[in-house]
């Protein structure tokens, strides 16, 4: 399993939300057509609250085998650090090939 940090809201290494304020995101492109599915997994920090899952379906277009994109959209709901985690499933299978790890800190 391969783990690489990612940058949430800036490339600046902190990533900040405010409680009750600005929302956070994250994307992942995908590709329908190779069978691999992304998923969130919670921390049990109690900081953060994903709120929306937005799919973006390359098919809007017309075009076969385009990318399409995965959108996460988060709110921070107490004061505190916490992590985002996402995993990369192969089709049918249940064992995770690449995780990305993401930290945030809610003011």
């Amino acid at each position: 399993m391969e783990t690489t940090q990612g940058i949430l809201l800036n490339s600046h290494f902190i990533n900040k939300m405010t409680v009750g304020g600005k929302t956070a995101w994250f994307t992942k492109e995908i590709n329908e057509s190779t069978g691999h599915k992304w998923r969130f997994k919670p921390d049990n920090s109690g900081v953060y609250e994903m709120f929306e899952e937005i799919l973006l379906h390359p098919s809007v277009t017309g075009a076969t085998g385009v990318p399409g994109m995965i959108l996460w959209k988060f709110k921070g709901i107490n004061k505190g650090k916490g992590s985002l985690m996402f995993e990369l499933l192969p089709p049918g299978q249940s064992q995770v090939i690449e995780t990305v790890i993401v930290n945030v800190e809610v003011a």
